[in-house]
């Protein structure tokens, strides 16, 4: 059983899926249908690399545009960094692509077995004994030899690992959308408590990306209205962008530094992707550490002699990296919202060096295959 289809769930299904003797397996979904409202995501070359494992990694090339790491310059537009195509994929082991959630989705669903999704159906927790795993729902319980918790950063799954999970609001909401503007360069701006960043999509499309402090749950009626305002007088492209968005594209959440659950197994359960390790979006490892999880958890269940014996194996081989990334992210975000003269000390960085950790955290050798 397999609790959440969004990109962890569907990844680890499609790499379950590989096999002629695939294991079987059941996906419970809260919402009432696929799909995603998350704009669209920039895929690290480690998440390119697992998607290669998964057997997408290729769709998802076609559909995808490859990009560098960018540019980062002041709000008053000076260039702190500047790293071009060849240089950042040479350092990572091949480029970032960008590409549209809703694609990504629609790649990974379609590898997947027809009928193993019930949408509609949240995991609401579990128990278990020695016959395997009785899933709570809000309806009947469903019985399984074992649970995978991809559920998101609200897991019931974790929250049933370590109940009472802590968390703490990180100062400032996110902001996502996709925008009818092409031609674009990646670039990621940053100003006193506010960064605005933008990676081009083709097909005349540019994803964006938003942060300004504030209070938790400030959501107003008109976000775009509140983004234009708060980002006034900064350089093109930010204005341009926001005015090309179509206000169904945006979303709008808080950040959470949300701690990883003291353990994420339980014998025959597992939690994995945003589940297991929560993080801040300025590094952009989120959905590419979930499906990192995903390529890793479906080759250790395919040779385990058991789901407990692969999920035991799975924590062991990815919880210090995730954690060191979960680290490095919330200190990234220290970075971006820390005073200008920082931002300035920030590009004294050698490129070299820079790459060299990014490569860490992100690159093709940040896979473990």
């Amino acid at each position: 059983m397999i609790a959440g289809a969004g990109i962890a769930g569907l990844a680890l299904a499609a790499g379950l899926q590989r096999t002629e003797t695939a294991t079987p397996y059941l996906l419970l979904e809260e919402r009432p249908e696929l799909g995603s409202a998350g704009g669209a995501i920039t895929l690290w070359p480690n998440a390119v690399a697992a998607l290669d494992e998964i057997g997408v990694g290729d769709d998802v090339r076609r559909v995808g545009r490859p990009v560098s790491a960018g540019k980062i310059t002041t709000r008053r537009g000076r260039v702190l960094r500047s790293l071009d195509f060849e240089q950042s994929a040479a350092a990572l082991g091949g480029p970032l692509v960008a590409v549209r959630r809703g694609d990504l989705i629609d790649i990974l669903h379609a590898q997947i077995k027809p009928g193993s999704v019930l949408a509609g159906v949240p995991a609401r927790g579990y128990g278990h004994d020695q016959d395997g795993v009785r899933v709570s729902t809000d309806a009947d319980p469903i019985e399984a030899a074992a649970l995978v918790g991809a559920d998101g950063y609200r897991s019931e799954i974790a929250r049933r690992l370590h109940p009472g999970l802590p968390e703490e609001y990180a100062g400032y909401p996110a902001w996502r959308g996709i925008a009818d503007v092409g031609g674009l360069e990646p670039v990621q701006m940053w100003g006193k408590h506010r960064e605005f960043g933008v990676v081009p999509l083709g097909g005349g499309a540019s994803y964006w990306y938003a942060t300004v402090r504030g209070p938790a749950g400030s959501a107003v009626d008109d976000e775009l209205l509140h983004l234009r305002t708060a980002f006034s007088g900064w350089p093109d492209p930010v204005q341009p962008v926001l005015e090309a968005t179509d206000p169904v594209t945006v979303t709008r959440n808080d950040v959470m530094d949300r701690a990883l659950p003291r353990r994420w197994t339980d014998g025959p359960v597992v939690v994995i992707g945003d589940a297991a390790h929560a993080m801040r979006p300025h590094l952009g490892q989120g959905g590419c550490q979930a499906l990192v999880d995903a390529a890793v958890l479906a080759r250790l269940l395919r040779r385990a002699d058991s789901p407990a014996a692969a999920f035991a194996a799975f924590e062991s081989l990815r919880r210090g990296p995730a954690k060191r990334v979960v680290a490095l992210s919330r200190a990234a975000g220290r970075v971006v919202n820390a005073p200008a003269g920082l931002h300035l000390v920030s590009a004294l960085v050698p490129d070299a060096m820079m790459l060299k950790k990014l490569a860490k955290v992100g690159g093709t050798g940040a896979f473990p295959w």
